[in-house]
């Protein structure tokens, strides 16, 4: 009797998801637990409206860290904000992330007491499952650099601090310089906003949960007094950041003012976090960084299936509660109508600004604006077509 071969069962082939899949586990670290849990460090992140989460994820992974729980606090029951379900898919099957849903049916903004609430929730349920925990923000991404390589250096130090008998550690703020933008650009944070501020005093945390007291968001003490709490700094063979893009292009900041946090919080010209002036030394990254995360961006940004899906915005509910209210409008007035800030040309045709640039005491013509608008200053704006003053 001649054989005949079953008929084949059909296959739903996904070759952009997998090829994804794919990127993604070769950027995943090889450290285990060293003291038999299920990952050697997580990070714990809450998430609403960040257009920047792929760049979030990788950049994390490929420095080191084995886990990122990401509490999702867009509202998508509600229509509002963005569905990051295709983002997280490819980091959920490679085994890198857990998407933990918490927005829900509300057009409430996301205050504080919130994300702090879902840090706590966090720690209580993924704390256990790790050596090493870190609570940041979605806008926050913990560089550390040995010997000028980065990529995957994160366990290193993580077990040079436990030969030490450090509990946790705080990472000090590296406030990277919004680049005078209005318009949101579209490019990586990476390549987008390349220059730093400075650093700032406040810190966010990385801990062994078995050995720590956490004060969430910035604050910790060990549990045993032989132990100690470590400030991260860098030496010269070494460089250590909390890199952090509190001061992106002004339309972001105004989309989070509407859709996540409340806006009394933060002004406009509070974006320059550090005040009116910035270090503007570029931040070197190890090339070894640098290339695989612009390569496997490239990658896996060009994926169509991997975009988030864009809901409506919520209304705003508080937006009159600021000091700076007429600002913030004419600056959506700007937005709105695809203007960029002309720094150059603001400078040119400004003697005071352009002074108080020159020696230093104010960082740029868009600061000098902002500061001046209720005085009636006269802004510079370009678009592709042409540059004006009104």
């Amino acid at each position: 009797m001649q054989f005949t071969p079953p008929t084949p069962v059909p296959i739903v082939v996904r070759p952009e998801f997998d090829a994804a899949v794919k990127i993604i586990s070769q950027l995943r670290s090889n450290s285990t637990s060293l003291h038999g849990l299920q990952y050697r460090s997580i990070i714990c992140t809450i998430v609403r409206n960040d257009p920047h989460i792929l760049e979030f994820l990788l950049r994390n992974l490929i420095i080191g860290f084995s886990h990122i729980v990401i509490f999702d606090n867009n509202r998508i029951l509600a229509g509002y904000d963005a569905n990051i379900n295709n983002v997280l898919a490819p980091f959920i099957a490679a085994g890198v992330v857990t998407h933990i849903p918490q927005g829900g049916n509300t057009t409430d903004l996301l205050h504080n007491n919130i994300k702090n609430e879902n840090s706590v929730e966090c720690l209580n349920r993924y704390s256990k499952k790790a050596d090493w925990v870190a609570i940041f923000d979605s806008d926050e991404y913990f560089y550390y650099e040995n010997e000028n390589r980065a990529v995957h250096a994160l366990n290193s130090l993580l077990t040079d601090l436990e030969r030490n008998h450090v509990c946790g550690v705080k990472v000090p703020w590296t406030m990277m310089y919004g680049e005078a933008k209005i318009l949101k650009q579209n490019n990586t944070l990476f390549k987008a906003y390349p220059r730093e501020c400075g650093i700032h005093g406040l810190t966010k945390i990385i801990a062994r949960p078995n050995l720590t007291n956490f004060n969430i968001p910035h604050d910790i003490s060990c549990r045993a007094s032989a132990d100690t709490v470590k400030i991260l700094t860098g030496n010269h063979n070494s460089k250590i950041s909390l890199i952090h893009y509190y001061s992106k292009s002004m339309e972001e900041f105004l989309v989070k003012v509407d859709q996540s946090i409340p806006p009394f919080i933060r002004m406009p010209i509070k974006t320059y976090d550090l005040g009116p002036v910035c270090s503007l030394i570029k931040f070197n990254y190890s090339k070894d960084y640098e290339n695989i995360f612009l390569h496997s961006y490239q990658q896996l940004d060009a994926m169509d299936s991997l975009k988030p899906k864009n809901f409506l915005t919520a209304p705003m509910l508080t937006t009159k509660h600021m000091a700076d209210y007429p600002l913030y409008i004419y600056l959506k007035y700007r937005c709105a109508k695809r203007h960029e800030f002309d720094n150059e040309k603001y400078l040119a045709t400004n003697r005071e600004a352009k002074a108080l640039v020159d020696r230093g005491a104010m960082v740029d013509g868009l600061y000098h604006f902002m500061d001046n608008f209720p005085k009636g200053a006269i802004g510079c704006w370009k678009t592709e077509e042409r540059s004006f003053c009104e």
